[in-house]
C-alpha cells in the first residue's frame, strides 16, 4: 500500500469537515442567522454540498493508497476491510451508546428530542449493523450526520470489487459506477439501496477515483501544469455560472459539484505548487487528522450544551458569536481528545488482533 500522506487533502478535509459542522449544521440550534453579513454565511446555506466533497477526497485517497496493491491482489480482501472498519466503526459505536443515552435521559425528564426523532429499537439496531439512512431507506436517526459512514461503507465495498475482481478494466467499472449514480439521481429513485443518498456517494466517491486518475496521468506526463491550469478554468466557470444562478438546491446541482468542481478544486490544490505549499502547512493538515472525529462527535456536542441549557438553564444566546465560540472551541477539544485517547489507541489495538500477514 501506498502509505504516503498527502497534506493537501488532509486540509482539504478539515475545512471541509469544519464547514459542514460548524456553520451547515449550526442550523440543529434552531432557526436564525447569526452568519448573516459574512461569508460563512454561504457554508451555513449550502455546506450541505461538502459532504459530497468528502466523498471525492475519499475516492481519491483510497485510489492514492490501495489502487495498486488491490490490483496486485497484495492485500488480503479480510485486512482491507478490518482496515476500513477499524477507521470508521469504534468511534461510531461509542457515539451512537453516548446519543442514544442522552436522548433517553431527555426524553424522561420531560424534554423534546433534539433534532433527529427516530430514536428507538428498530433504528438502533440499524446504526448498530452500519445501515442507518442511506442502504435501507428510512430517516436519520441518532447521531444523524454518520449516514455517510453507510454510504462511505458502499463506495469502499464496490471499490474493492473493481480493483480485486476487475483491474483490467477498472476506469470502465468506476465511469459506470458514477453513470449508475447518476441515473438514481436524476431518475428519482427512491427505494432501498437506489436513492439519493447511495446515489451521492457513488458520484462523489468515482468521481474522485477518476480524478486521481487525471492526477496520475498528468505526473507521468509531465503536464501538471496543464492539469492546474484547465481545472483552474473549469472550476471558475462552473462555480461563476451557479454564482449567478444563485446556486439552485437541486440534486443536479450536487451531482456537478460532485463530479466537476470538488475533482477540479482538488487536482488545482495538487498540481499547482504554490497553492499545495500554502494549503499544506501543519495546522492546516492537522485538521484533517481530526476531521472525524469533528464529524462524529458534533452532534453529540450540540445535544450537551442543549441539554445543559435546558436542564440547568444556563441562558445560551445560541445565535451569539460568544456561543458559536464555545460550541467551536468544545468540538475542537473533544475531536483532539478523541483522535490522541480513543481512535488511534482502538485502531491499532484491533488491527495488531485481527490484520492477518500476507
Amino acid at each position: 500500500m501506498n502509505r504516503e500522506r498527502i497534506s493537501a487533502l488532509d486540509s482539504m478535509r478539515g475545512l471541509a469537515a469544519f464547514g459542514v459542522t460548524l456553520f451547515w449544521h449550526y442550523s440543529h440550534f434552531g432557526p436564525g442567522r447569526v452568519f448573516e453579513g459574512f461569508a460563512a454565511d454561504w457554508l451555513y446555506r449550502y455546506g450541505l454540498m461538502l459532504v459530497d466533497f468528502f466523498f471525492v477526497l475519499s475516492g481519491f485517497v483510497l485510489s492514492h493508497v490501495y489502487l495498486e496493491a488491490l490490483a496486485r491482489r497484495a492485500v488480503r480482501p479480510f485486512n482491507f476491510f478490518v482496515l476500513r472498519f477499524s477507521r470508521l466503526y469504534p468511534l461510531h459505536f461509542v457515539s451512537l451508546l453516548f446519543v442514544a443515552g442522552l436522548q433517553m435521559w431527555r426524553s424522561r425528564a420531560g424534554f423534546e428530542t433534539f433534532v433527529y426523532q427516530a430514536n428507538d429499537a428498530f433504528h438502533f439496531l440499524l446504526n448498530l449493523a452500519f445501515l442507518q439512512q442511506g442502504v435501507v431507506r428510512t430517516v436519520y436517526s441518532y447521531n444523524g450526520p454518520a449516514w455517510s459512514l453507510t454510504i462511505e461503507e458502499v463506495s469502499y465495498f464496490a471499490f474493492f470489487v473493481c480493483m480485486y475482481y476487475f483491474a483490467r478494466s477498472f476506469r470502465l467499472a468506476f465511469a459506470a459506477l458514477v453513470v449508475f449514480g447518476v441515473v438514481i439521481n436524476l431518475g428519482g429513485f427512491d427505494t432501498h439501496v437506489l436513492n439519493l443518498d447511495v446515489s451521492r456517494g457513488l458520484v462523489g466517491f468515482f468521481g474522485g477515483a477518476l480524478a486521481f486518475q487525471l492526477h496520475r496521468k498528468g505526473q507521468e506526463k509531465g503536464a501538471s501544469r496543464a492539469v492546474a491550469i484547465v481545472s483552474a478554468i473549469v472550476a471558475a466557470a462552473v462555480i461563476g455560472y451557479y454564482a449567478v444562478a444563485g446556486y439552485p438546491r437541486s440534486t443536479s446541482t450536487l451531482v456537478v459539484h460532485s463530479l466537476v468542481i470538488f475533482p477540479a478544486l482538488v487536482l488545482l490544490v495538487l498540481n499547482f505548487p504554490a497553492l499545495n505549499r500554502a494549503i499544506s502547512i501543519s495546522p492546516l493538515a492537522y485538521l484533517g487528522e481530526i476531521s472525524y472525529s469533528v464529524y462524529m462527535l458534533h452532534f453529540p456536542v450540540q445535544l450537551v450544551l442543549v441539554t445543559l441549557d435546558e436542564s440547568v438553564g444556563l441562558g445560551f444566546r445560541r445565535f451569539s458569536v460568544d456561543f458559536f465560540v464555545l460550541y467551536t472551541s468544545c468540538v475542537v477539544a473533544i475531536s483532539v481528545a478523541s483522535l490522541h485517547m480513543f481512535e488511534r489507541p482502538m485502531q491499532d489495538w484491533i488491527r495488531r488482533r485481527l490484520i492477518r500477514s500476507p
